[in-house]
């Protein structure tokens, strides 16, 4: 396939929309994928990131526990967005419970309550957030978390986002990752985390994953290894760093 179709694609904000699915033919091969929300919150210079980042860690990460998500993840942007930013990432098993998680949180009571006394401050955590949902791709159906040395600094992660003409290319596109790239990005040192199509977002359609790097000479010695396999690509990409306490890093 002629990744031209593909145009460089960046996380900038937008409204919201819903996308149709494009890998419809392949809900017969896995119907248990699970599904993933990205958070972006945006902080103003005199905001600080720590009052926010550590809400999440106090509160937020264990009341996601309790409500039954998944992997829950934390991370601050290196290159590629306004360093200011906080991005939050949420597993959740299954569609029912992208929005049952949401419900238990607000029934939790100490959640709540720590939510109420955060909020109440005259300097507000944040600006606005903006949120993307996604489904996994059948080929890779749920989030794998790197595993390796805790005692070693916490790996660099990549997010790089494409956007595609219309439903038919980007089902093609999420078909070429399953039968070759995914296989193809673990030979050459890059470890896939997560593949999710974009269901709600701005600029659809399009698709999002996550790769994880030991460090970025790591990374930059992947994506050579990558461009001598005669692949290009054109993506939007994100470097973020992961939060001591994120479940992902």
């Amino acid at each position: 396939m002629d990744r031209r179709d593909f145009v460089r694609a960046g996380l900038s904000a937008g409204a919201l929309a819903v996308a149709p699915t494009a890998a419809a033919g392949a809900e017969t091969q896995v119907t248990d994928r699970h599904f993933y929300e990205l958070r972006y919150y945006e902080l103003r210079s005199d905001m600080s990131p720590a009052r926010l980042r550590n809400f999440y860690k106090d509160n937020l990460m264990s009341a996601l526990q309790r409500a039954g998500a998944g992997l829950t993840g934390v991370f601050t942007p290196e290159i590629g967005l306004n360093g200011q930013m906080l991005i939050l990432f949420i597993e959740f098993t299954s569609f029912a419970d992208v929005l049952g998680v949401r419900e238990r949180v607000h029934d939790d009571r100490p959640y709540m309550d720590a939510l109420r006394e955060f909020e109440a401050s005259p300097q507000p955590p944040y600006e606005r957030y903006e949120t993307r949902l996604f489904r996994a791709f059948p080929g890779h159906p749920r989030i794998e978390r790197p595993v390796g040395d805790a005692s070693k600094p916490a790996r660099v992660f990549e997010l790089r986002t494409y956007e595609s003409r219309n439903a038919t290319t980007m089902g093609k596109k999420i078909d070429m990752f399953g039968t070759a790239e995914i296989d193809l990005f673990r030979r050459i040192g890059m470890a896939p985390v997560f593949f999710g199509e974009t269901l709600i977002g701005p600029r659809l359609p399009s698709l999002t994953y996550m790769l994880a790097f030991d460090d970025l000479a790591a990374r930059a010695n992947a994506w050579a290894a990558f461009r001598v396999d005669g692949l290009t690509t054109e993506t939007g990409a994100v470097i973020v760093n992961p939060a001591a306490f994120s479940q992902i890093r």
